[in-house]
C-alpha cells in the first residue's frame, strides 16, 4: 500500500501540469507575431504610393528578413511549429519590404544606415550562414548556435529604438516613439518569454525578456514627455 502511494505520488510529480494561462500565452504568441511582422505595412504602402522613401532607414526590413529566418530555422530544428509558421511569415513580409524599399530607394544612398549594396550582402550572408549551420551540423548543435546567433540579433533590435533616448530628452518630445508599436511588442515579447520559460529554452525567453524592458522604457518616455505639444503651449 505505501509502496503505491510513493511510486503514484512520484508520477504525479513528474507530470507537469501547465497552467491555462500559460498554455493561452503560448497559442497567443505566433498570432501576435504575425501582427507586429505586418505593422510595416501602411508605411511600405506609403513608400509604393509616393515611390520614395524619403529619409526612412531600411534597418528595420533586413534585419526582419534576417531575424525571422533564423527564428524559423531554429523552430524547423526544433520541430517546434510555434516558433518555425510565424517567423516563415515574418521572413516573407521582410523579403517584401525589402524588396519595395529597394525598388524606391536611390542606389547611391548611404544614410540606411549604410548602403542598399551593404545590407543586400550582410543579410544574404547570415542567411546563407544560417542555412549552412542547420544542415551540416547535428541537429542539436545546429539550434545551438543558430539559436545563440538569433538571441544577439533580437537584442541588437530590442535595444537599437533607445538609441533615441537622447534625442527624446533633449527635445522633451516622445513623438518618435509610436505608442500602438511599442504597446505590440511589448504583449508580443511578454507572450514569448511566458512560453520560453515554460519550455526551459533560455534562447526565447532571455531576449524576449529584454525585449519586455526595452518597450517598458519606450513607455516611460511616452507617459514622462508624451508629443510635447502639452509643453510647448504652457506660459513661459
Amino acid at each position: 500500500m505505501a509502496y503505491g502511494t510513493l511510486v503514484g505520488g512520484a508520477i504525479n510529480a513528474a507530470v507537469k501540469v501547465t497552467p491555462a494561462w500559460v498554455i493561452a500565452c503560448g497559442q497567443a504568441a505566433p498570432i501576435v507575431s504575425s501582427c507586429v511582422f505586418m505593422s510595416p505595412l501602411p508605411t511600405v504602402q506609403n513608400i509604393m504610393q509616393e515611390k520614395s522613401v524619403g529619409d526612412l532607414p531600411l534597418l528595420p526590413y533586413s534585419s526582419m528578413c534576417v531575424n525571422a529566418f533564423m527564428w524559423m530555422t531554429y523552430g524547423m530544428l526544433k520541430k517546434d511549429k510555434k516558433i518555425w509558421a510565424p517567423n516563415f511569415f515574418g521572413f516573407l513580409c521582410g523579403l517584401n519590404y525589402f524588396y519595395q524599399f529597394q525598388k524606391h530607394c536611390s542606389k547611391s544612398a548611404s544614410n540606411l544606415p549604410g548602403t542598399l549594396s551593404q545590407h543586400f550582402n550582410y543579410s544574404a550572408l547570415l542567411v546563407t550562414l544560417t542555412a549552412l549551420i542547420a544542415v551540416t551540423l547535428g541537429t542539436e548543435l545546429a539550434a545551438n548556435l543558430i539559436g545563440r546567433f538569433a538571441v544577439l540579433v533580437c537584442i541588437i533590435l530590442f535595444i537599437s529604438p533607445l538609441s533615441s533616448l537622447k534625442s527624446v530628452i533633449a527635445t522633451k518630445s516622445a513623438k518618435s516613439i509610436p505608442l500602438p508599436f511599442t504597446l505590440t511588442c511589448g504583449l508580443n515579447c511578454f507572450l514569448w518569454s511566458v512560453y520560453g520559460l515554460d519550455l526551459g529554452d533560455f534562447n526565447l525567453y532571455f531576449p524576449n525578456l529584454l525585449g519586455i524592458i526595452s518597450s517598458l522604457a519606450q513607455l516611460v518616455l511616452i507617459l514622462v514627455y508624451g508629443n510635447g505639444s502639452r509643453r510647448e503651449q504652457l506660459p513661459i
